[in-house]
């Protein structure tokens, strides 16, 4: 079960309250504002509709009224949210949202609180499963409503056949990175330099972090532009601005003080970071460019090309660009891609796989706005596969024991062919081997629609067949 103490968007204390930068209110519209409040506390923090309002406002994380959840994590390190998945033409995933409740992770669903046609939104934070139905924390108040008493989805909520199949519209998932928010740490203040090297952050939100490090705790984030004083000697700072992989330890104009990458910083403010081109493997078939009119970014627009057979789909683990050219410059920024838009990699899977997650490789992709680019294959996370890949050339073995090997890190070996945390037995490094156990298991090698059966010394289950080769 979830736990958190009800918070009601229509509370006197705050329902009056301008919700985001509009003249809505938080007692009119505030319901996914005053959910996600609850789920927030349930973590491990102490807020309310209005100091989660406020904070969200300073970060960018409003629209005029409409809320932006992907700006979550950079306010409270602790929530991971992880996607918002629509389900309004199709059944809810009911054995994912079971599976995440049973877990104690927080669930936002989006329900329809009125009989008229159409979808009328509203959100409300899963407490936990009661038969066939969810018990809720619903962020409003209805007369007769009290934090101790039971509110069921389909009791409430019914003008869509009153099953929670069909009364859930769409699903936001979260998590927590821990039971309790990380404790910021404790550091000791470093003198500034007599002699000031003075750095400019080269794009919006450069992430100032306690270690030299991407998963070092995140401080803020800065526009571009921020001057920067720099905490190492101008000898030592200026052999890295621009290198991928290198991170200086800075002072911001706050007087706060952590390190940034090096490759977003400049020595020029409104310049960018000197930086060399990262050379990228070329994709086995480049197809021809096509004419095409200029992008609105003033960088030239990549030539489109179709989705080569065993196209792989992928998530950023944080906002990242999308660049013309494999370079990390403000003449290449085509546009940020936040941390919910899919990408589809447009280079074969045997080239994209070995890059995701490692510094310095880069992958050529297709947008949701159809646009092509370059990202960053460091800030990549797997979603799925969007066609079959192409038949392996190697022949079949006849009748014999098929052994496989993984061709990435971190490969997942899962109870059941599902992607959840209660179906995880383990992970192996690449390079790890199986053993196929399953007839015909051979033809799905390498296939992004297939899992495949496997076992090892120790364990029998289930791995994704487009993380494994011959």
């Amino acid at each position: 079960m979830f736990a958190t103490k009800n918070l009601y968007q229509n509370d006197e204390a705050w329902k009056s309250t301008a919700l985001g930068h509009s003249k809505e209110t938080i007692g009119g519209w505030g319901c996914l504002l005053t959910s996600v409040t609850m789920m927030l506390n349930g973590i491990g923090y102490n807020e309310t509709p209005v100091t989660v309002n406020d904070k969200m406002k300073n970060a960018g994380g409003f629209q005029g009224a409409f809320f932006i959840p992907s700006v979550l994590p950079y306010i409270w390190p602790n929530c991971a949210y992880r996607d918002m998945q629509p389900c309004e033409t199709s059944p809810a995933p009911i054995s994912l949202i079971d599976s995440a409740v049973a877990q104690g992770k927080p669930v936002i669903l989006q329900v329809d609180w009125n009989k008229q046609a159409g979808i009328q939104t509203h959100f409300v934070l899963v407490k936990e499963k009661k038969g066939d139905d969810y018990s809720l924390y619903d962020p409003y108040k209805y007369g007769g409503d009290a934090p101790g008493k039971d509110v069921l989805l389909t009791t409430r909520y019914k003008y869509n056949g009153a099953k929670i199949a069909s009364e859930i519209s769409a699903v936001l998932w979260f998590d927590s990175i821990s039971a309790t928010p990380p404790e910021p740490p404790k550091v000791t203040k470093v003198a500034v330099p007599a002699e000031k090297f003075i750095l400019y952050a080269a794009e919006d939100d450069l992430s100032l972090r306690a270690e030299p490090s991407v998963n070092g705790y995140l401080w803020k984030r800065m526009a571009a532009g921020t001057e920067l004083i720099c905490l190492e000697s101008k000898t030592q700072a200026r052999s890295k601005i621009g290198v991928q992989g290198q991170w200086i330890q800075v002072q911001d104009p706050a007087g706060d003080q952590g390190y940034v990458a090096a490759w977003y910083v400049s020595e020029q403010k409104g310049k960018p970071a000197s930086s060399s081109p990262v050379p990228v493997p070329s994709p086995s078939t480049a197809p021809a460019p096509k004419p095409g009119g200029s992008p609105a970014s003033p960088a030239p627009s990549p030539a489109a090309a179709p989705v080569p057979p065993g196209a792989l789909a992928f998530y950023p683990t944080e906002e990242l660009s999308l660049r013309s050219k494999p370079v990390i410059s403000a003449e290449t920024l085509i546009r940020r891609v936040p941390t919910t838009e899919q990408l589809i990699s447009l280079e074969p899977a045997n080239q994209t796989i070995p890059k995701i997650g490692i510094q310095n490789q880069w992958l050529k992709v297709r947008d949701g706005n159809k646009k092509e680019g370059y990202v960053a294959a460091w800030y990549l996370k797997y979603a799925g596969g969007s066609t079959a890949q192409s038949a392996s050339t190697s022949a079949p073995a006849s009748g014999g024991i098929v052994k496989v090997r993984t061709t990435a890190e971190a490969v997942s070996l899962r109870n059941q062919p599902v992607v959840s945390d209660a179906s995880l037995i383990k992970r192996v490094p690449v390079g790890y081997e199986f053993t196929v156990t399953e007839t015909g298991g051979e033809a799905k090698i390498g296939a992004n629609n297939q899992w495949l059966k496997v076992k090892d010394a120790t364990h029998e289950g289930y791995v994704a067949a487009w993380f494994v080769a011959r």
